[in-house]
């Protein structure tokens, strides 16, 4: 009779276990999510187009490209300070002093012994060479690269050690190191397989007279030609990082699985930027808010950056959502803008672009339209970087006074038809202005206002929706009057040459705006080339108070970003957003 109880509680707690471990054991590894495996489903708010590193303009291609290509450094998540990424150990930096670049630096770099590219082959200094000699190819497109790095002559690589090579430059610019040093690296024998760059000497290409001369060579041409083909930019994307592209279908999804055998796991454990947690990537374009909103919720995104700042705060507030994701809302390296141009006859005056911006109530904009998610950009750098001016307050809406703007800029409604006009080269111009913008939640509502508010001054606004590519390629060339925009900071020292100096108010160029004159430009020189931080710092005040005082752009503010993540993964959130590949399975 005893062992019959004893056996008969035996039984009912083996029963009990089975039963509550096997549910356990369910909660554990699934909790009834939609996906357990170790696939980051990522949603972008618009499609890749290219995985060239060098032609690529967005930030969600940058976003697939960094899981592709490396730099010899790069900018660690946590600490946003720039850290080896393909090579041993910071580079060596000397001044030189005799020969022919007297007055600059050489910078010597030793690569991974351990780093291959796709095939195998290593990646070694010749392709370092052959990357700075496709950037100063004017063919390729890849001039606004150039800004960066003009300060450069030449690259030897070291006779009796191919991983090693000197890169030279005849100035001491300040950001030599930090340029230099964060350029993704291509291979040479894929993306010149034919060997057409081999004939022209970096020193050439970078000496401004002899670059001149070497312009008409048909092999420039032919291999600008192939670099901006969708060869380079869709078939063929082969770096020495942790995944390859394994899958394109437009408009609905780019795949990179995780290389087999990847040379970088072997250092993981020393360099942090090494580490690749992801078996798969994959990017999905959801352009429509409410269809990524859609999305997250039923859990066919892992990863939703950019989500509608209203969708987000209503969205995290759901209690079925937020037991499969978590909630991110970091400060931001972005700032937004209303792009005018400058060279147009009906903005030339920098009072019209002041009036323009005393028509938007931005703190209004930030509480209603962003949900209080941003904060005022009074200029084009980050508002904590220590240089910045705070004695530069914030544009307040001023309707009064934009109309006092307006008058005597010489616009003045002498038709009584509701609308400013100014005689122009003998003829009576209305104005009547276009603004372009991709269409959102957000864009919708603002351009709304914007029309609304310029009409009480006068000024009548035709609003425009293009696809966000189009938008992209008419500023660009200049192709507009007012249109939206985003610029992104660096966790470094401010270079605004590429955006606003005159060299590059050209087709094609980045000075959107077409601002800028001499005064403006030698302000720009300047914190270029000066050796200490105090000049420098004397300097970007100046340029500061030029941007505020001739208002180029109507700057917008600086949103944190929404982002959702799915809490299967463990992810890595800074200012400088997410690190994909450092996105690791809970365990």
């Amino acid at each position: 009779m005893k062992k019959t109880k004893i056996t008969l509680t035996l039984a009912f707690w083996a029963i009990f276990l089975v039963l509550f471990c096997g549910s356990c054991g369910e909660e554990a590894t699934s909790n009834n999510w939609k996906h357990n495996d170790n696939t980051a489903r990522v949603r972008l708010s618009t499609d890749i187009t290219t995985l060239n590193p060098f032609i690529a303009r967005s930030k969600y291609e940058r976003l697939a490209i960094e899981l592709i290509y490396q730099c010899p450094m790069n900018f660690d998540f946590k600490t946003l300070a720039l850290v080896p990424q393909l090579i041993k150990a910071t580079p060596v930096v000397k001044d030189i002093t005799e020969g022919e670049f007297t007055g600059g630096q050489s910078f010597t770099y030793e690569i991974f012994p351990e780093a291959v590219w796709d095939d195998g082959q290593p990646v070694i200094g010749n392709d370092f060479l052959f990357t700075a000699k496709a950037l100063f190819n004017p063919k390729t497109g890849a001039q606004r690269f150039v800004s960066y790095i003009e300060s450069v002559r030449d690259v030897q690589v070291d006779a009796s050690n191919p991983k090693l090579f000197t890169v030279f430059t005849d100035k001491k610019y300040f950001l030599n190191t930090e340029t230099i040093s964060n350029i993704n690296i291509l291979p040479e024998h894929i993306y010149d397989a034919d060997g057409l760059m081999k004939k022209f000497a970096l020193k050439d290409l970078t000496d401004p007279a002899k670059a001149a001369a070497l312009a008409a060579d048909p092999a420039l041409q032919q291999f600008g030609d192939a670099f901006n083909s969708p060869k380079f930019s869709r078939e063929i994307a082969a770096g020495s990082g942790p995944y390859k592209l394994a899958e394109w279908v437009d408009g609905q999804r780019v795949v990179l699985v995780k290389k087999q055998n990847w040379w970088g796991e072997k250092l993981a454990g020393q360099y942090p930027l090494l580490q690749a947690f992801p078996d798969t990537v994959t990017f999905i374009p959801i352009p429509d808010a409410a269809a990524a909103i859609a999305a997250v919720k039923d859990e066919s995104v892992d990863v939703a950056f950019e989500l509608d700042s209203k969708m987000f705060n209503e969205l995290r507030q759901l209690d079925f959502v937020k037991k499969v994701y978590n909630f991110f809302t970091p400060p931001t390296y972005v700032y937004y803008y209303t792009a005018m141009q400058n060279r147009n006859p009906k903005l030339a005056d920098k009072r019209v672009r002041r009036a323009l911006a005393e028509t938007i109530d931005m703190d209004m904009v930030i509480k209603d339209f962003y949900e209080g998610l941003a904060e005022r950009a009074v200029g084009p750098f980050a508002n904590d970087k220590p240089y910045i001016d705070k004695t530069l307050k914030p544009i307040a809406m001023n309707l009064d006074d934009a109309r006092k703007l307006l008058a005597e800029a010489g616009w003045t409604d002498s038709n009584g038809n509701g609308t400013v006009d100014k005689t122009i080269d003998g003829a009576l111009v209305e104005m009547k202005l276009q603004y372009l913008y991709s269409s959102s939640n957000f864009a919708e509502n603002y351009a709304l206002l914007l029309k609304n508010n310029a009409q009480k001054i006068g000024i009548e606004i035709e609003l425009a929706v293009v696809d966000p590519k189009v938008l992209s390629e008419k500023r660009k060339n200049g192709d507009y009057e007012l249109a939206a925009g985003g610029a992104g900071y660096q966790p470094i020292p401010d270079d605004p040459k590429q955006f606003w100096h005159t060299d590059g108010a050209v087709p094609g160029g980045s000075n959107y705006a077409r601002f800028g004159d001499a005064k403006s430009d030698a302000i720009i020189d300047g914190i270029q080339n000066s050796p200490d931080e105090a000049t420098r710092t004397k300097l970007y005040k100046e340029f500061q108070q030029v941007i505020y005082d001739e208002q180029p752009f109507i700057f917008l503010f600086s949103p944190q970003e929404r982002i959702a993540i799915h809490q299967r993964f463990e992810p890595e959130v800074s200012r400088l957003g997410i690190s994909l590949q450092h996105l690791k399975l809970k365990k």
